[in-house]
């Protein structure tokens, strides 16, 4: 006992001192790491470069003895009596550079001049394998050996003296070095050197140190002019490796050089053949989501984590022989990231399957991404059915921003089961998001949960599986209860445009979210709520929509000539229990609003509502007139709650108030003209029916 009571110190200590995993230092892996190794590392490099500069000396004593030999395609008139030359290109064909990129790897860097011009200065390049022994060859034969480079001219001289210190030969009375001027084009310094000389050779590691014809050239067309003048590879041109960086590279980004590595790395991999390429991971944060959908029309809406460049390929479902593409949409910081692709020309009554293509790279998603275009059906039959799901109040839990305690939102799941129900159209009426305290006071803070929300992962196959149409209410807009006081009210309008792109909000010199849509036989006039609104407790009149959206919304009921006009809202309109934030508590646009719809005769209308955190069908008796039926679901995964005194609400449809559970609603449009029906539902987080109520279009006229 006493043995182990005197090791267990030094057992201690052992512990203490050996390095444990969290302590190693954390490795990233670089894209350039084995390239680099390779140049300085691989046996199989060295043989290369001594092999290709073997071959040029063999080839040198051809073209010394050959006065019709040249090896520039800027040789021009009767050269045969110049004296003779060779051009060499500097950098990974004369100079070895792999230290600067090894310095790179090392610091998770790319090139660029802050780094690069200090290395030049520091003359520390290395001889590639051979190339000293050539040139000395070629000087000893009677060539004068240049050097052209994209080096820039301030570091010709360090360029120089690291090329003496290794060997290479220099002349004093004749600037051989050539360095970048005016362009990195080589064809006018290997013209200027042609003015004087019969150019044996050239040797370099990328095309273009041998022709113009292959600067910033893509891929394919690269490839093309190699077939093109491939007797002189070999023999007048000698090609050493460079798997480092090059033409070659940077045509496989399109010579994007502003792009992010993550960008640039992106659209390297799309090049890769035998594999089907795809985006990286986690560079799509939320989307691709349909927005609306019109019979020649529709938009995709889709947000990224960083700058990307965002491309559509799509095609009628079944047929992707027929795929088209749309043009190139660039997400960035100044649009939120948001890459929003409208497509026209789309053929009617289609349905469409696409693939979203992110920097080049095929994004890979878990569900399946199609949309549709409306039916062109007046005319030539029967409004086609359809099915909608619809819903509010939907909490996005975000700890550091939430108030202490239970988490509020739960039963994401509900989420992706929606999208399991393969809608038309989600319609989110109000309370899409919940701006917290930190959020109201910014437009970055409304942006921020946006975006926070957007992103969340039981979203993505809801967003993606059908088109979308929106409205908001307070949480949306600013603060609880917020109207049209709330001083970041153009700044959180134009956040909400941009998250649920429509054909069009507001109207004629009226702002505002409000906006009107049809669905084969059905519209939909989808309300603003909070831009006008005065105060709740203001005294006197109020307005709640304001005079010129009420005015848009008659207008607009007046003249539809849909069998069913469904009013959308924030808040309940025309509820008589009225406990909480509703139309009724502005009796005088509540008044109007019921007056013109029965002085007006206006058939067919349908109100749908959110809020409330509990289910309800409402049942509104109206003298002289059919009965106004008020759909309110709520809530998606906020809090679902139960307010006893409105336990008997006598306007309530009986067995319809669902309360304590999270739920959404759906409505299926069916039937032949003149006896179209309405079966509205209520489903909890399962998908399970909890209750069932059916209109008929006699019934609501």
């Amino acid at each position: 006992m006493k043995r182990l009571l005197l090791l267990a110190p030094l057992v201690a200590l052992v512990a203490f001192l050996a390095p444990s995993a969290a302590d190693e230092p954390e490795v990233r892996p670089h894209e350039q790491l084995n390239a680099a190794l390779y140049a300085q590392s691989a046996a199989e490099y060295r043989a290369l470069c001594y092999g290709v500069y073997a071959a040029a000396r063999l080839q040198l004593d051809l073209a010394l003895a050959d006065k019709s030999w040249t090896a520039c395609l800027e040789q021009e008139g009767d050269y045969s009596g110049k004296p003779p030359a060779v051009i060499l290109d500097a950098d990974e064909t004369v100079l070895d550079n792999s230290a600067y990129q090894a310095r790179l790897i090392r610091h998770g860097g790319e090139y660029d001049l802050s780094s690069w011009l200090p290395w030049c200065r520091e003359k520390k390049a290395k001889a590639v394998p051979g190339a000293v022994e050539f040139c000395r060859y070629a000087a000893e034969k009677g060539c004068t050996v240049f050097y052209v480079t994209n080096r820039d001219s301030e570091v010709r001289d360090a360029t120089r003296e690291n090329l003496h210190a290794l060997g290479f030969p220099l002349r004093d009375e004749v600037q051989t070095v050539l360095t970048r001027d005016d362009t990195s084009d080589k064809s006018p310094r290997r013209k200027k050197v042609c003015q004087d000389y019969r150019v044996l050779l050239q040797v370099g590691d990328q095309l273009t140190d041998f022709a113009g014809d292959f600067n910033k050239q893509p891929r394919p067309a690269r490839a093309a002019l190699v077939e093109k003048h491939r007797a002189w590879f070999g023999t007048r041109w000698h090609v050493l490796p460079n798997v480092m960086y090059g033409d070659w590279e940077a045509s496989l980004f399109g010579y994007e050089f502003r792009l992010s590595p993550a960008q640039k790395l992106a659209r390297k991999l799309a090049a890769l053949e035998g594999v089907e390429p795809q985006a990286s991971i986690g560079l799509i944060s939320a989307g691709p989501m349909p927005a609306y959908s019109e019979m020649t029309e529709t938009a995709i809406w889709l947000q990224t984590s960083a700058e990307a460049v965002v491309v559509l390929r799509y095609w009628p479902k079944g047929s992707p022989a027929q795929a088209a593409q749309s043009p190139e949409v660039r997400a960035h910081a100044g649009n939120d990231h948001i890459a929003l692709v409208r497509l026209t020309g789309l053929s009617p009554g289609t349905r469409f399957e696409y693939e979203v293509l992110v920097n080049g790279a095929r994004a890979a998603f878990d569900f399946a991404l199609e949309f549709q275009t409306q039916p062109l059906w007046r005319w030539r039959g029967d409004a086609p059915d359809f099915t909608f799901t619809l819903g509010s109040c939907m909490y996005v839990n975000d700890p550091p921003f939430d108030r202490p305690g239970k988490p509020y939102g739960g039963d994401f799941e509900i989420l992706p089961r929606i999208a399991a129900e393969r809608p038309d159209f989600m319609l989110w009426m109000g309370d899409n998001i919940y701006l917290r305290e930190p959020d109201w006071v910014s437009e970055s803070g409304i942006r921020y949960r946006y975006r926070h929300s957007r992103a969340l992962k039981e979203l993505q196959p809801l967003l993606a599986a059908c088109h979308h149409y929106a409205t908001w209410d307070d949480h949306d807009f600013g603060p609880n209860d917020s109207d049209r006081g709330f001083r970041l009210k153009q700044e959180s309008l134009r956040v909400f445009k941009e998250y649920f792109p429509g054909v069009s909000y507001g109207t004629s010199g009226v702002e505002g979210c409000f906006s009107r849509f049809e669905w084969a036989d059905c519209e939909f006039f989808l309300l603003d709520d909070r831009y006008w609104r005065a105060p709740n407790r203001l005294p006197g009149k109020r307005d709640y929509l304001g005079a010129g959206q009420l005015q848009w919304l008659k207008d607009g009921l007046a003249s539809s000539t849909a069998t069913f006009k469904f009013i959308v809202n924030g808040n309940q309109m025309f509820n008589p229990a009225m406990n909480f934030e509703s139309f009724g508590l502005y009796p005088e646009e509540q008044r109007d609003l019921l007056e013109f719809l029965k002085n007006a005769g206006v058939p067919g209308v349908v109100v749908l509502t959110g809020d409330r955190h509990a289910s309800e069908l409402l049942k509104i008796e109206r003298e002289g007139s059919y009965p106004l039926y008020e759909y309110t679901s709520s809530p998606l995964t906020s809090g679902a709650g139960r307010y006893e005194p409105e336990a008997d609400n006598k306007a309530r449809v009986p067995g319809t108030w669902v309360t304590g559970t999270r739920n959404y609603g759906k409505i299926q449009v069916n039937g032949k003209k003149g006896a179209r029906t309405l079966t509205l539902s209520a489903h909890d987080k399962t998908g399970k029916e909890l209750w069932r109520h059916e209109l008929r279009e006699q019934d609501l006229r």
